[in-house]
């Protein structure tokens, strides 16, 4: 049986829960349901103590999976930057040029974020996978930007900052 010293347990509850109202402020921003409300949660405690939080978030124009992962391995550092997945799989106006806003995107986000574009299987005119990968100190606000830059060029609604 593994065990947890307090104060790593305390320090990863605290950027988890930074982060949790992170995503809940985007969720808000973007009138998105978050399925179940709270996040799925998996705790782990070997090697180091982690927890791995994921959202799932609803909306008119698809589906926003948010994941991460807050750990750390000593007390020193108590809220390091997260690795953070983010993955859009959103519909949009077929008679849009997807293609610019996809170059858009990757001009903004590039050097920042590794983009990952999923390719629909053929006929799936209208739809459109993005995986973002980063890292992210909870609470900075990032999460949030890098959604509402990708939520606003594939719906055409810019939102204020």
């Amino acid at each position: 049986m593994y065990s947890v010293q307090p104060c790593v347990f305390e320090a990863v509850s605290e950027c988890a829960r930074r982060f949790q109202e992170e995503v809940a402020q985007l969720a808000e921003r973007f009138a998105l349901r978050v399925d179940g409300g709270f996040p799925a949660l998996e705790l782990q405690v070997h090697p180091h103590f982690r927890a791995i939080l994921e959202y799932t978030l609803w909306g008119d124009a698809g589906v926003v999976v948010i994941r991460g992962k807050v750990g750390t391995q000593t007390e020193s550092r108590p809220c390091k930057p997260i690795a953070v997945t983010m993955k859009f799989s959103l519909s949009h106006d077929p008679e849009l040029d997807i293609e610019a806003k996809k170059q858009r995107i990757e001009e903004i986000l590039a050097g920042e974020t590794e983009l990952s574009w999923i390719v629909p299987p053929a006929g799936h005119v209208g739809h459109l996978e993005l995986t973002l990968r980063f890292e992210s100190k909870p609470g900075s606000g990032l999460v949030g930007d890098y959604a509402r830059t990708v939520l606003g060029i594939v719906t055409g609604k810019m939102m204020a900052a």
